[in-house]
């Protein structure tokens, strides 16, 4: 199916830039639309809420954001630091807006497990149920995500 203007130009500003560096999709090569789909089947599948996920996602980057660079212990087994970055970047999605770089590093220290969030992928998630492509940088893996912050319910 061919697809429209539209898309081959989202498409276009899913790819890496000056603005995205590695750009939204990593190396996963499915339409966007199907990226979408399969986190939300998986999720599904996991009997895990979307809106749950999102809350803890967001509760999690806005605690660790507040320690300023420093470690913040989360439980027992995760912390996280956030790095600042200077600047914005533009979401990929037209009318969405520019958000502040910086990132939320969530470490799990027994099970070696590590997930980056930012304002930017929070607004890609809520928005456009986008968690980015396989290989990406910022690709939050909606099951592992879920998994891994279930414990600050």
């Amino acid at each position: 199916m061919k697809k429209s203007p539209e898309e081959a130009k989202l498409e276009d500003r899913l790819k890496p830039s000056i603005f995205s560096g590695g750009g939204f999709l990593g190396h996963d090569e499915r339409p966007i639309n199907e990226i979408i789909a399969d986190d939300l089947k998986a999720l599904e599948e996991e009997n895990i809420n979307k809106a749950d996920l999102e809350k803890l996602l967001e509760k999690t980057f806005y605690r660790v954001k507040k320690g300023w660079g420093q470690k913040v212990q989360l439980s027992e087994n995760l912390y996280g630091i956030f790095y600042e970055s200077k600047g914005k970047i533009p979401s990929p999605f037209r009318g969405d807006g520019v958000f502040e770089k910086g990132e939320a590093r969530i470490i799990h220290q027994k099970e070696d497990e590590e997930l980056i969030i930012t304002d930017l992928s929070l607004n890609l998630i809520k928005k456009h149920n986008f968690f980015q492509g396989k290989g990406s940088r910022y690709r939050i893996n909606p099951v592992k995500a879920y998994n891994l912050l279930k414990e600050l319910k």
